[in-house]
């Protein structure tokens, strides 16, 4: 039963320790509803409640006990005229140290002299829990952020306002997120012409230049360049931002520099991490993003200071297995760092209504989100991200996938702790299939990776808590995940769990943002000796839409 009288979400996308915890509920038509009952839960099955009474654009407080620790919540809001139930609606909220254990990125792109009264994307924001931004493109040139006037036009030919700039990062701010900047580490445009000797050169010896418009210069310690970005990401850090998105194109990966008079060729690998650890130590307080294009060079920025890991996803990268593959290989280290990738939807640019209507996000989002990683792809108003180039987005509106989207946003805000902390290890390859024996899957046809026509399986433990996440791609034949996808994976029902594990407590809930059911629900199981004298649990996952998760603790 879902409410059509009323939505309800947190006054702020995300809640650092100690901070009350508030919702505000917004009537959206005719209601006789009265009062409310509130419940919170989390994975473990927890279930806290209140009752209060209903006042329009009413804002309900929640215990303080609640933010006095980490974790993440689901909301639910049942509606109600004295005893009879009128509906239900979801929303969640969680509690974090720092931003950057759960970075939910999104994206501003649009700072027009018309944005500065805009606060529409505010209530996005909140809506889907997106707790850091990125504010794309918003300099007057990438080798000089702020222009002498309010007015200016960038270089690709848009109107800005630097004052629109200012009110989005209040308005960021006033919803509890983080205002980030992006800005190439080695873009520039006059420079060049006052230092040409810090050009990245061909072997021909003529400067590099991308899309015509941005010479590219040379970071390595030292150099007039570098001094100069330094100083841009300073000027945007005192303006108000949080951080800085430090922007790299991919390609060049070596290129030619001039050092003593003579071209000597520069490993660009070499000379990421050093830019952002000297930024680190000039800025300690502020949080860096550096764009890993393509997974390069990851292995080099990772060991950096940079805040997360941050990979922006291009061909060869096709698959959902290569998207697994991406996360897998950051997250190796271990060293908490959360891992996002940037996998731009094109479907969404080429044919947006069939895949407003159809499984292309959804199999994208389950696929990362399984995986222990974040996805940008949401911002603005109500937006999915198609290409590089973030103003030329999708927009939403007020489309029924606005309502997948809140489910699967709902669901890995509340439920992160089941996903995304280094602490769970992948066991998949030692605890099930081949000649393992701890996990027995029945009635499925399974994968331990993501495969066409099967359900992928993986296994996460932590101490005696297991994490089963099941992504669906029964009755998917095309793999790549950058293509329409309008078909949705075939119901796959009543899949039998057998583990063949010790413990005398049991507790097994299953969650999904698939259904209308959002909280989640215990798991029936019985237990018997096996034939090899090894206690066995049985259970069973009674549907599986597109994505489902486990959550099995023994004592």
């Amino acid at each position: 039963m879902e409410n059509t009288g009323f939505y309800v979400i947190p006054n702020k996308t995300q809640y650092e320790i100690g901070e009350r915890v508030w919702l505000e509920i917004k009537k959206t038509g005719p209601t006789k509803a009265n009062h409310v009952i509130v419940s919170l839960f989390t994975y473990q099955g927890e279930n806290l409640k209140m009752e209060c009474t209903l006042e329009q654009g009413v804002y309900i407080p929640l215990a303080e006990s609640i933010s006095e620790k980490t974790g993440g919540y689901l909301v639910k809001i049942e509606f109600f005229q004295k005893t009879e139930k009128l509906g239900s609606c979801y929303t969640a909220f969680d509690v974090v140290n720092c931003w950057t254990e759960a970075p939910r990125y999104g994206f501003l792109s649009s700072f027009s002299e018309e944005d500065k009264q805009k606060e529409e994307y505010q209530e996005f924001f909140r809506e889907m829990h997106l707790n850091v931004i990125q504010f794309y493109d918003w300099m007057y040139h990438h080798d000089e952020f702020y222009p002498e006037s309010d007015i200016y036009t960038d270089i690709m030919g848009r109107k800005g306002s630097m004052t629109a700039v200012a009110k989005k990062i209040e308005g960021v701010h006033a919803c509890g997120a983080k205002a980030i900047a992006y800005g190439a580490v080695y873009g520039a445009e006059s420079f060049q012409k006052e230092h040409p000797e810090c050009s990245y050169r061909y072997d021909n010896g003529e400067p590099m230049i991308f899309i015509d418009k941005i010479w590219l210069m040379d970071i390595h310690r030292g150099t007039a360049w570098r001094k100069r970005i330094l100083q841009e990401y300073g000027k945007a850090l005192e303006k108000g931002f949080d951080g800085v998105h430090m922007d790299q194109y991919g390609d060049p990966k070596e290129a030619l520099i001039l050092e003593n008079g003579k071209y000597v060729i520069r490993d660009l690998a070499d000379d990421f991490g050093d830019l952002i650890n000297e930024t680190k130590e000039k800025y300690p307080e502020k949080q860096l993003i550096f764009n890993a294009v393509n997974n390069w060079p990851v292995d080099s920025v990772k060991k950096s200071r940079e805040d997360c890991v941050y990979i922006e996803v291009w061909s060869p990268n096709d698959t959902y297995r290569d998207l697994y593959r991406l996360i897998a290989h950051a997250r190796g280290t271990k060293d908490e760092k959360r891992v996002i990738l940037a996998a731009y939807l094109n479907p969404f640019k080429i044919e947006p209504e069939r895949n407003l209507n159809g499984s292309t996000a959804q199999l994208a989002m389950a696929t990362i989100f399984a995986s222990g990683g974040y996805h940008l792809l949401l911002g603005e108003e109500g937006s999915v991200l198609t290409e590089a180039y973030y103003p030329d987005n999708c927009r939403i509106g007020e489309h029924s996938f606005r309502k997948t989207l809140k489910k699967y946003y709902d669901f890995i805000t509340a439920y992160g702790g089941l996903l995304f902390p280094e602490s769970w290890t992948d066991l998949t390859m030692q605890y099930a299939g081949g000649i393992n024996s701890e996990f027995i899957f029945e009635n499925v046809d399974w994968s331990p990776y993501p495969e066409a026509g099967k359900v992928w399986i993986q296994i996460y433990k932590r101490g005696r808590e297991f994490s089963i996440r099941c992504v669906n791609f029964t009755g998917i034949s095309d793999m790549n995940w950058n293509r329409t996808h309008e078909e949705f994976p075939q119901r796959v029902e009543k899949i039998k769990v057998k583990a063949k594990l010790p413990g005398e407590k049991k507790q097994i809930y299953v969650v999904t943002p698939d259904g209308e059911i959002q909280e989640p629900e215990e798991v029936y199981y019985k237990v018997k000796l096996g034939d090899d004298q090894r206690q066995e649990i049985i259970f069973e996952l009674d549907k599986l839409l597109v994505f489902s998760v486990i959550y099995l603790r023994l004592e």
